[in-house]
């Protein structure tokens, strides 16, 4: 085996430091090498080694310096390109669906491709091979069973793909010992029978995540790279490291010695953890050589990006040559293309993001990752990819997942990219991630994907479902309604998720759709295929799939009924009999007389008309073909409700401005408000009232539609600069309105001051004397109320677990809390509540209060709050944030050890120094030597930031950007996950 680095060349085509943030556009190869084959015979199933059923965390996911600049990118509200609502037209169940994988492994990586006569599945670190009616023909085995280079390796994350080019299957998997890529390929399309060629193609640094694609010249191969070797500190560019690898493909199916090439990704910026995309040719037409793209998306909520944008590079391969091989940016496709501006950021960049029901662990999103795979197809007029990655859909409330998905384009000789169709497929309240998108040979496109749900109403465990759209749908749209392959039954025990899911198109038909994905059920990781397919099934099927007139609204007697005919089928369809009924009366058939092309459809008008005029009353309608040849009647009838509404009818349904935060002062009012009657309106009456005062009254002149929402601002703001609860009342006041109950809607904002200053001590309310092992904090002055103490601090045994708290105050009658912030996340949360509105009777008395911390409480440093006052007159005293009219609010430090696990960072200095434009230079000193995390929250709770920092020769070093954060204080946490130091700062 044979490998050079190729330094010297990228340094000539570099022209500047290697760590400089310039922009390079074309690079040579930075590895080179080659890898011989090792013949293995077929499967025996004597020889299988069993899977592995210990349970066991496959490769945690690390990221260095992440990147991301709180406040930073846009949209920073909703997503533009959101779907809102799932698809309308009838979707198929699936085929066949069967149980692949159970395994202990975290995550299980499922993985699977569909062959001519086989389904070929992999996890970590196992495989299987079944037929294609789900029947098992070599039983789930290690992936050292394959044999060759893979003996005594099962490191994982396995990809499996079938090579329809070449009529193969290829089963990948990573390994660190040396750091390679292991591959192993058919020697004929049976995987069972025929045996296999293995190859191991060293990549000098550690591989991960690696994601397989074919194209005429290689099987590309693209990896998140070692974030120990990636970059220098603060320097969000990848320009040093091989990032995609391509593989000699030709050699590699004869079972020849194979060349193979690292790249770097000249021009990327990067948020640590980061997974770009080749593209994976499928169809009857092999790709030509060369040009082979590569993809990622770029966010401006990351340093260095100023749009958000899709970066495409080209590799052009010389196997004869291998040093004359090129990778170039090629295309950045942005706003102006077509791109509408996304926010991929969960959590500050954290892994834990996504709630589930009951109190399982937030799981990962998958953010930074383009799924796999981008799938390429050829057609006579033009070439497609179709691909997809995550997105929070309104970055400015708690997160919500989506998936956004895009058709790419370009003419058949292959010129530029363009943006044929995207969308953000999001259409209710549940978190919906990790998917997998294709497109059929008609250009269909399927998808499958998991869906979440926390809500107590509607729970839904991580469950696997599917949707499409056919190819002459509007663009943009998932049209399909979800069909469900499998429904969890439990909450995913680990934050890791997937980490990925895998749909394929079956070659014979090239219609029909393999998805696989994880799920959970009685405490185990689960694997489920689904397979599907959107392309007609039958010659002759039609169907009614919507209603476009009558709508909800103020109805009549004589009203014309319109509705949209669908051809499912592959004939087309004329002269076939239409028909509708209301409350199961007589029905009305009249003849659709033009014609449907298949998988187009058409409104039809009846010419007799409905009776719908009784105000207030729920109609029952039902519409439907009745093709005499019809081969499937399941989607042939519509029924659903429509309502003669009364004509007046508005309410606010919300008020989305102001919201609780700090440091409000005067701030708009924004209402959402909705027509709820049959008729549209103008000069609508509003108006709102802070606490108990009086209305402010406006008048809204824009006409309102039918159903239709609109956002109103109010030209009067509302006072909220003195700290505290606020209840805003709004509503609507429309003459006649016959439903007053829809009217109005009162939401409760609070303006939180956690340096919550203004509380009156002077006539000697609040602490005077206050005493925690070694803080001894005596003769405490009266100032505003708020002392920041933070300087003095104490250890806390854990094993200990419980201790005591002197307090003395100057007056009588006061009330005494304790909070800790054991999450280092800036809020003291009611659970952090350690003592609650305990009594001091007598002033200048110390009384001695216990309380008692968690066996399993975070090592490290963390935030004490105690606050005491006299709270008979105004203000809470266990609301940590609001200011009490008499009494006084301090913060402490308190270091939780333990005598069993001394604290490693015990040592520490942790020192934070502010420059112009609030940004702030993070230093960490200390004897610890591994990687550390910085997290950065605000006073909500909401994590901003999260990354990893390594150790130079100054300490543990981070340069913070919070030029673009809203003024405030934000918590500061370095450590590891289990202990930490803490500061605050404050943005200006």
């Amino acid at each position: 085996m044979l490998k050079k680095y190729l330094f010297l060349l990228f340094l000539f085509l570099a022209s500047g430091n290697l760590f400089s943030q310039q922009v390079l556009e074309r690079s040579k190869p930075v590895l080179a090498g080659s890898a011989r084959a090792i013949s293995t015979e077929a499967l025996s199933k004597k020889d299988l080694l069993p899977p592995s059923g210990e349970f066991k965390i496959y490769n945690p996911k690390n990221r260095s310096s992440n990147i991301v600049v709180p406040g930073k990118g846009y949209p920073k509200n909703l997503d533009a390109a959101w779907q809102k609502e799932v698809g309308q037209i009838p979707n198929k169940k699936p085929i066949l669906v069967f149980d692949a994988a159970t395994s202990g492994s975290t995550p299980t990586d499922p993985t699977g491709a569909v062959g001519p006569n086989h389904y070929v599945n992999a996890w970590n670190s196992a495989f299987a091979i079944y037929d294609k009616e789900g029947n098992l023909l070599s039983p789930p085995a290690d992936l050292q069973t394959i044999g060759g280079t893979f003996v005594g390796e099962d490191l994982g994350d396995p990809i499996v793909f079938y090579d329809g080019f070449a009529d193969r299957f290829v089963i990948t998997q990573f390994s660190d010992s040396p750091n390679s890529l292991l591959v192993a390929i058919t020697k004929g399309p049976d995987p069972v029978n025929d045996g296999w060629y293995t190859y191991r193609f060293d990549t000098g640094t550690f591989p991960d995540y690696p994601k397989f694609y074919v194209w005429g010249d290689g099987y590309y191969v693209t990896t998140n790279q070692d974030p120990d070797e990636i970059r220098a500190p603060g320097d969000p560019t990848d320009n040093l490291n091989e990032v995609v690898y391509v593989l000699e493909r030709d050699k590699i199916l004869l079972g020849e010695e194979a060349q193979h090439l690292g790249f770097p990704l000249p021009g990327i910026r990067v948020n640590g953890f980061y997974s770009p995309a080749g593209f994976f040719a499928v169809g009857k037409e092999q790709p030509p050589k060369g040009n082979a793209p590569i993809m990622y998306y770029q966010d401006d909520s990351w340093l260095g990006v100023n749009e958000d944008h899709l970066k495409i590079w080209l590799i052009n391969v010389d196997w004869k040559d291998p040093l004359n091989s090129t990778i170039e940016e090629s295309q950045n496709l942005g706003p102006s293309d077509g791109v509408t501006p996304f926010h991929s950021v969960f959590d500050g960049g954290s892994f834990h993001n996504l709630s589930q029901p009951g109190n399982a662990p937030d799981v990962d999103a998958l953010q930074g990752a383009i799924m796999y795979p981008a799938a390429y197809r050829q057609f006579p007029d033009h070439n497609s990819v179709v691909f997809n990655f995550v997105v929070d859909i309104d970055p400015s409330v708690v997160e919500h997942a989506g998936i956004r998905w895009y058709e790419l384009r370009q003419d058949a000789s292959g010129g530029p990219w363009s943006v044929y169709q995207e969308g953000t497929y999001a259409p209710d309240g549940s978190d919906r991630w990790c998917g997998s998108i294709a497109m059929d040979k008609n250009g269909n496109i399927g998808m499958g994907f998991t869906v979440l749900n926390d809500s107590p109403e509607n729970p839904i465990f991580p469950s696997l479902r599917y949707t499409g759209r056919y190819a002459d749908d509007p663009l943009g749209m998932m049209t399909l309604q979800e069909e469900t392959i499998a429904k969890g039954v439990s909450a995913n025990p680990s934050n890791r998720y997937g980490d990925y899911s895998h749909i394929t198109v079956d070659p014979t038909d090239e219609e029909t759709f393999w998805f696989i994905g994880e799920y959970f059920a009685q405490g185990s990781r689960l694997n489920k295929v689904g397979v599907f397919r959107i392309a007609p099934e039958y010659v002759n099927d039609v169907g009614v799939v919507s209603l476009v007139s009558p709508k909800n609204g103020t109805l009549g007697s004589q009203e014309q009924i319109t509705v949209t005919i669908r051809n499912f089928g592959s004939a087309p369809q004329s002269n076939f009999p239409v028909t509708y009924s209301v409350d199961e009366g007589t029905s009305v058939t009249e003849t659709f007389n033009g014609t449907i092309q298949p998988t187009e459809q058409a409104e039809f008008t009846f010419s007799a008309r409905a009776d719908l005029s009784e105000v207030g009353t729920n109609y029952s309608f039902s519409a439907g073909t009745q093709l005499s040849t019809d081969e499937n009647p399941e989607n042939d009838f519509l029924e659903l409700v429509i309502r003669n509404l009364p004509p007046n009818d508005v309410g606010i349904t919300d008020i989305i401005s102001p919201e609780t935060g700090e440091n409000l002062g005067m701030e708009q009012v924004v209402v959402i408000v909705e027509n709820f009657g049959g008729e549209p309106q103008n000069n609508i009456p509003v108006a709102y009232r802070l606490d108990e005062g009086n209305l402010i009254e406006e008048t809204i002149n824009q006409q309102l539609a039918v159903g239709g929402q609109l956002s109103h601002t109010f030209q009067t703001p509302v006072d909220l600069s003195d700290p505290g609860k606020y209840e805003i009342f709004a509503t609507t006041m429309l003459v006649e309105d016959s439903n007053e109950k829809n009217d109005s809607v009162v939401e409760t904002v609070a303006n939180l001051n956690c340096i919550p200053r203004g509380s009156d001590c002077s006539f000697g309310d609040g602490i005077y004397n206050f005493y925690l092992n070694e803080i001894v904090n005596e003769n405490i002055y009266c100032t505003d109320g708020y002392y920041d103490f933070t300087g003095l601090s104490t250890p806390l045994d854990r094993s200990q677990r419980t201790f005591k708290v002197g307090v003395s105050s100057r007056f009588s009658d006061n009330r005494f809390s304790l909070w800790i912030d054991f999450n280092d996340n800036g809020f003291f949360d009611p659970s952090e509540l350690l003592i609650s509105s305990q009594v001091l009777e007598l002033s200048n008395v110390v009384y001695t209060f216990e309380f008692t911390i968690p066996a399993d409480a975070p090592l490290g440093e963390h935030l004490m709050r105690v606050r005491a006052g006299d709270t008979s007159y105004s203000g809470s005293l266990n609301d940590p944030c609001s200011v009490m009219e008499f009494g006084n609010t301090m913060d402490y430090t308190v270091v939780i050890k333990s005598d069993i696990e001394a604290s490693a960072l015990e040592d520490g200095k942790l020192l934070i120094t502010s420059a112009d434009q609030n940004i702030f230079d993070i230093r960490l000193t200390t004897s610890y030597q591994q990687f550390l995390w910085v997290t950065v929250h605000d006073m909500l709770g909401q994590k901003l930031v999260e990354n990893r920092i390594d150790k130079s020769y100054n300490g543990y070093e981070y340069m913070l950007d919070m030029s673009y954060a809203a003024p405030g204080v934000y918590l500061v946490r370095v450590g590891t996950r289990k202990e930490g130091k803490v500061k605050r700062i404050i943005v200006r």
